[in-house]
């Protein structure tokens, strides 16, 4: 051994003086040395060519040291010399950017448990893997294996999590999308959870394209959040968001389910949805809004919601500043003239924004019962609303 030591100490002083086109030759023979080698000498010999000034062509000596260890893995939980020989090789591979590695790299993956070696493998893989389909899905699968790991209540080595989502973001591959962004939601600790944000805004392709399958294919929970993060992101246009918004609040409306929890997440992403169109006045949801407020005037009468979500229905509406919420909100009118012709009073708020909202349109559609507020036992108020809301009809 001692011998075999010397003779790789002197080879790698002699290579350092070699030119650059002696590459090849200087990989030859650490190779052949790695081959006889024992385990200690084979680790010193991958150690002095990653430090020579030929490291990057080493390549395909670092990958031999990988298989080495594959091919060896039923002694790996007893020697711990096969983790370290592994990790040095595939972190190596990583290093120089040796893509021929990157299947050799991901079957050390798959037959250690040690966490050093996981992790050097998972960030070579980040390198080596751009572009490989197999690796993004080698990738993607582990990933998704350890967020279902978390979501049952256990805990995931972090470090090796970490390590695969970073490479998933190195690679750029819009595949993982889905499961980059279940990694920034499921509670991990909020470095992993960040982690997994500036992983998931790295990956290449159309980002709102991204969204949109969360929002079509995701839990409710994570249809939420991806709501919120369309809303907050610089990577949208407005356009884009606006259409985002449609979809949600499409979502929202028309999503049949069960439980009394998923119920308050759709409602929420309902409003939500619905506040930024009106923000936007973003006409083309009309249709959407209509629905919006029958809905919200059903769950106020019903004890679902405050006034207040009524109130930002009816403004909602209001705002698409189109002849068909003008008919909508008109007949909104009707029905609480009606309720105040039986001598049911209607909440004042509430009719005092039905009243604005049509004055702010100015669709003449309205008239005849903004004429007919003023007959019915409103207060002097409301009246004069009604009158104002009158002044503003466009003919």
């Amino acid at each position: 051994m001692k011998r075999a030591m010397c003779i790789g100490l002197i080879f790698v002083g002699v290579a350092s003086l070699l030119p650059a086109q002696d590459a090849q030759k200087i990989l030859d023979t650490y190779r052949r040395n790695f081959a006889i080698a024992s385990l200690d000498v084979k680790i010193q010999i991958l150690q002095d060519a990653a430090a020579g000034k030929t490291a990057s062509a080493m390549g395909p000596l670092f990958q031999q040291a990988v298989d080495f260890v594959t091919d060896n893995a039923s002694l790996i939980p007893t020697d711990a010399r096969f983790n370290q020989l592994g990790a040095i090789g595939a972190e190596q591979i990583g290093v120089v950017g040796y893509a021929p590695g990157k299947d050799s790299v991901w079957k050390l993956f798959t037959v250690t448990k040690d966490s050093v070696t996981l992790t050097k493998a998972a960030t070579a893989l980040g390198v080596v893997g751009v572009g490989d389909k197999d690796t993004v899905t080698n990738l993607d699968r582990y990933v998704d294996s350890q967020n279902a790991f978390f979501a049952s209540g256990q805990t995931p080595d972090l470090a090796v999590f970490a390590a695969c989502v970073k490479s998933l973001g190195q690679i750029g591959d819009p595949a993982s999308f889905p499961l980059l962004f279940s990694a920034m939601n499921l509670g991990y600790p909020a470095e992993v959870a960040g982690i997994a944000r500036t992983a998931l805004l790295s990956l290449k392709g159309d980002f709102s394209e991204m969204l949109t399958g969360v929002m079509r294919t995701r839990p409710l929970a994570e249809k939420k959040v991806a709501l919120q993060m369309a809303l907050d992101t610089d990577k949208l246009t407005d356009q884009q968001k606006a259409d985002f918004c449609e979809l949600a609040l499409d979502i929202g409306l028309h999503s049949g389910v069960s439980e009394s929890t998923n119920k308050v997440v759709l409602r929420d992403i309902r409003f939500q949805a619905a506040a930024a169109l009106g923000a936007r006045k973003w006409s083309h949801a009309t249709p959407l809004l209509i629905e919006h407020l029958d809905q919200s005037i059903g769950e106020f009468d019903n004890g679902l919601v405050d006034r207040n979500h009524l109130l930002d229905a009816i403004g909602e509406l209001g705002a698409m500043n189109t002849h068909e919420a003008a008919v909508r909100l008109t007949q909104f009118l009707v029905l609480i003239n009606s309720y105040t012709e039986k001598g049911k009073a209607y909440d004042n708020q509430v009719v005092f924004a039905v009243l604005k909202n049509l004055g702010d349109i100015g669709d003449k559609v309205a008239f005849d019962d903004l004429m007919y507020t003023q007959y019915l036992n409103y207060t002097t108020a409301v009246k004069q609303a009604a009158q104002e809301a009158i002044k503003k009809v466009k003919w």
